[in-house]
């Protein structure tokens, strides 16, 4: 049996060059974990700096082999998403129970 567990990662607020330095902080992975689940569900806005940043903590996931999720609650950031052509480089939920529901599956295969 695992020992590792779920991590959750929440940020809030206006995603914005501004808080660039404290997105890259907070987005960190170290392969001790199970999965993570990118709470942004009180995420108002984002702009092309958080998507760089989600991109490279994906990247940064996907070597330690570290399933990432992400619940967004703001139309604007999923249509900023999927107007980067990046719908598919996520697994995206509406609600965080669904995303822990997919994250727990995955961190068991």
């Amino acid at each position: 049996m695992s020992s590792k567990s779920i991590a959750v990662i929440r940020l809030s607020g206006e995603l914005e060059i501004g808080r660039r330095s404290e997105i890259a902080q907070t987005l960190v992975v170290n392969g001790s974990e199970a999965g993570v689940l990118l709470d942004f569900s009180e995420v108002s806005y984002a702009d092309s700096t958080s998507l760089a940043e989600l991109l490279r903590f994906r990247d940064e996931a996907a070597k330690l082999n570290v399933p990432v999720v992400i619940v967004i609650g703001s139309k604007q950031f999923a249509r900023l998403i999927q107007y980067a052509g990046l719908s598919h480089a996520f697994r995206i939920f509406d609600n965080r129970a669904e995303a822990l529901t997919d994250l727990s599956g995955a961190a068991h295969e």
